[in-house]
């Protein structure tokens, strides 16, 4: 049962992020997308990297090293499109290094729940930027709704292995995933954009 879920979990991890990879280079744009949460998410995911190694959790390392790809992907977008000048992505590297050489000396739990903290409070940018902004375009419904499907595989993988730490990130966050997903469909839904398959390209000036 551990195993198969685990395996799972991985697999939903692989799959909610690409949608949205392939949709922000295709369509070539970062509407909707907030540039800090997406280097604020890849801190997260270094962090929950380094206690999935540390814990010899293989779904956990694995998962979030090829999250850390995709992110990289969508942040070199947001890059060329001017959204985050580069010295705000050292600044963002820095941190991770400093924390990461903080917790080394600490329990492997201080990783985990410091992984939690971050995690949630890298959605909360992304939530704010989608109150706020008009323009969801680049927001892909399929990889948000894979993402919920994998936040739950990982809340009840937690449970399974009794390990909270995998748990209680997700009981904040799949919460702020739904607000997210509702939002971009409304969007969708009033600009005459399809809710699934291919949409027309951004509009010009937008």
């Amino acid at each position: 049962m551990e195993t198969l879920l685990g395996v799972w979990c991985t697999a939903t991890s692989l799959a909610f992020i690409w949608p949205q990879v392939w949709r922000t280079v295709r369509h070539d744009t970062t509407h909707g997308i907030s540039s800090f949460a997406t280097a604020h998410g890849m801190v997260s995911s270094c962090l929950w990297f380094s206690y999935g190694i540390g814990s010899g959790s293989v779904p956990m390392w694995f998962s979030n090293a090829q999250f850390i790809i995709a992110q990289s992907i969508i942040m070199s977008v947001l890059l060329r499109h001017g959204r985050i000048p580069p010295r705000v992505l050292a600044r963002f590297a820095t941190v991770v290094v400093v924390l990461v050489a903080a917790l080394l000396p600490l329990p492997l739990a201080a990783f985990g729940w410091t992984a939690t903290v971050v995690s949630t409070t890298s959605l909360m940018p992304q939530v704010a930027h989608v109150a706020r902004v008009e323009n969801l375009h680049a927001i892909s419904l399929l990889s948000w709704a894979v993402t919920i499907l994998s936040a739950t595989s990982w809340m009840i993988y937690g449970w399974v292995i009794d390990d909270p730490i995998m748990s209680v990130v997700n009981y904040f966050n799949i919460p702020m995933m739904v607000f997210i997903i509702v939002r971009a469909a409304r969007w969708r839904t009033a600009n005459g954009v399809p809710l699934i398959g291919r949409t027309p390209p951004v509009p010009a000036g937008e």
